[in-house]
């Protein structure tokens, strides 16, 4: 057999294979004795035909049958003698198959990429000491009161940003009630016995809340919203319109007491033990972030330091996989499908750069893996799905299921590769304390 290796590009490979013609005439010979042996043929008995009979009547078949095995066997021979680390087939372009005759053919391939791994052990990197001070604290000490707040209802003052306001509203544009002159805008055109925030950054229309400020219960204030280009609703998008509001109630947020009953909630005895607790979760949490900048910093400097190709198939293989991935969270975030599409070229190369990082960094980590015999068992990737499932709420089973029916639990396998490489790099790193001398 003839073996000819062309190389187009830096992974794609053009393998042109010469099958000789005795071993096309053996296959024919045995492909078409297999037909012999089991078609039906009107005057013959099965089995009986003679075979120049059979090879006429069922000529494409028997060729379609010897191509089915020559190309799979020669490509794999082929493979095996030129050390091939495909990656993908890409194409199969034969020539006319003749018994007679040699069978030629050539099958476009990308292989895995030829390169030399840099120096990853003692990476040179610089640790910041996780510092919390008594400020994070009372900011983590705030946000749980807030989160158990209460509103009461108050008396006796003016409407302050923060308040919980109940409201009676009717909104007009050019002397008309906005309901009658916009489409779709019930909800916002008028409202009885309406709660809204007096919060400027989740207010109900824009300028209520600075316009409800100062006012007491029982007034009447009159407040002149200016909808904004993008709002929402697309039929009051730059509009102007005016509203007549009516303050009815008002209630203000009493945050929650770290009082004894709290503590004896939470397992401490006093705020000194509750406040030492935040600080050890504090400084837990900076440890765990300045781990994932170091293992940032270590990623850095293996792509820069990697002079390498990667296949063109795989590459658009995770550029589509990432696009789709931006127009999801792009879609969550609530961006309309028309501003996708106009930002859909810078969308593209954001995903092409993001892309082909994600696969040169699969290969060196494999590299190393291979290199330093890392290796993934079975109950690590299972760990790993418990952990996802308990992240998103559901149960692992289901998990698994749905992983493996989407052919995606080799991701799972690559990620749990991927934290163990990272983290044995970061051990061999050589770490200076920011501030040290170097």
């Amino acid at each position: 057999m003839n073996i000819r290796v062309e190389a187009p590009g830096p992974c794609r490979r053009e393998v042109h294979i010469e099958v000789p013609a005795e071993k096309v005439r053996a296959v024919f010979d045995e492909v078409a004795n297999a037909y012999a042996a089991h078609v039906r043929i009107p005057g013959f008995r099965p089995g009986r035909a003679p075979k120049d009979i059979v090879r006429r009547r069922y000529q494409k078949d028997i060729a379609g049958d010897v191509k089915e095995r020559l190309i799979p066997e020669a490509y794999q021979a082929a493979v095996k003698q030129e050390k091939l680390a495909t990656v993908a087939v890409l194409e199969v372009k034969e020539q006319t198959l003749d018994e007679a005759q040699p069978f030629a053919f050539t099958v476009v391939v990308d292989v895995a990429p030829d390169f030399a791994l840099p120096e990853y052990k003692g990476i040179p990197l610089q640790r910041n000491a996780p510092a919390v001070e008594d400020k994070d604290i009372d900011e983590v000490l705030t946000k749980i009161r807030e989160k158990n707040a209460r509103y009461e209802d108050v008396a006796g003052r003016a409407v302050q940003i923060g308040d919980l306001v109940q409201i009676d509203f009717e909104g007009f544009i050019e002397g008309r009630p906005v309901e009658e002159t916009v489409l779709n805008a019930q909800g916002v055109g008028r409202g009885r016995d309406f709660w809204m925030m007096a919060d400027e950054e989740n207010q109900f229309l824009p300028g209520f809340a600075q316009g409800l400020v100062g006012a007491e219960v029982g007034t009447r204030r009159e407040i002149a919203v200016h909808f904004p280009e993008d709002f929402v609703e697309s039929s009051l998008a730059g509009k102007m319109a005016t509203y007549f509001v009516t303050v009815k109630a008002l209630r203000e947020i009493k945050l929650a007491e770290l009082d004894t009953d709290f503590f004896k909630g939470v397992g401490v005895d006093s705020l000194e033990a509750f406040r030492a607790r935040v600080r050890d979760d504090l400084i837990e949490l900076k440890e765990r972030n300045e781990t994932r900048r170091l293992q940032d910093e270590i990623v850095r400097h293996l792509l820069e330091k990697t002079l390498l190709e990667v296949p063109e198939s795989i590459l658009q293989e995770e550029t589509q996989q990432t696009v789709y991935e931006l127009v999801r969270q792009n879609q969550q975030r609530g961006v309309s499908a028309e501003e996708i599409e106009s930002h859909k070229e810078e969308l593209f190369e954001s995903a092409t750069r993001s892309a082909s990082e994600k696969v040169k960094l699969r290969y060196i980590l494999r590299r190393i893996a291979a290199e330093e015999q890392i290796t993934v068992e079975e109950q690590e990737v299972e760990a790993r799905i418990r952990a996802l499932a308990a992240g998103w709420g559901v149960p692992a089973d289901r998990l698994r299921a749905d992983l493996a029916k989407r052919e995606a639990l080799g991701q799972v396998r690559d990620d749990v590769l991927t934290s163990k490489v990272l983290a044995r790099l970061l051990e061999w790193a050589t770490i200076t304390p920011t501030g040290a001398a170097a």
